[in-house]
């Protein structure tokens, strides 16, 4: 199975802290090891940071706004 070369690229695009961009990817479904190697920290620092529990609202946040963005791409394609 190839690896996307999305999360390397989305660097550039995304203004975020390393554990925002964490954030993201975790939401995304990506594993810790992975999150780890495309933001350069290790993938222990990455689980470290899921144990604590404002990082686990942030990832939360995060999948509720994707929710929201494929729910409303469906409801629009439903309208056409």
């Amino acid at each position: 199975m190839t690896t996307p070369q999305v999360h390397e690229s989305a660097q550039v695009f995304l203004p975020l802290s390393p554990r925002g961009r964490a954030a993201i990817y975790l939401a995304l479904g990506e594993p810790p090891d992975r999150v780890g190697r495309a933001l350069g920290v290790d993938g222990s620092t990455v689980r470290r940071w899921r144990q604590r529990p404002e990082f686990r609202a942030d990832v939360g946040r995060v999948r509720l706004r994707l929710l929201d963005a494929a729910t409303a791409t469906i409801a629009d394609g439903d309208a056409r």
